[in-house]
């Protein structure tokens, strides 16, 4: 069984606006809306996004294009 080096446990704001191409505001503001949601953060506050988050955030994208495609 070979383990993937690149598979982390968490990941910054920052790394996962830019892995979705979105602002780090536009995350957060996600957050504040309940669309993501129980975001543990570490000892100085920064939010930890596990793969749970990841999916949280595709699936926030995902309905906003299939509105905007709906809205054509």
């Amino acid at each position: 069984m070979t383990a993937d080096k690149n598979k982390r446990d968490f990941y910054w704001a920052q790394e996962v606006a830019d892995r979705f191409g979105i602002s780090k505001k536009t995350l957060l503001g996600w957050e504040k809306e309940g669309k993501i949601s129980n975001l543990p953060k570490d000892w100085r506050g920064w939010r930890m996004y596990g793969d749970r988050h990841l999916k949280q955030v595709g699936k926030v994208i995902e309905a906003k294009k299939n509105k905007n495609k709906n809205k054509a």
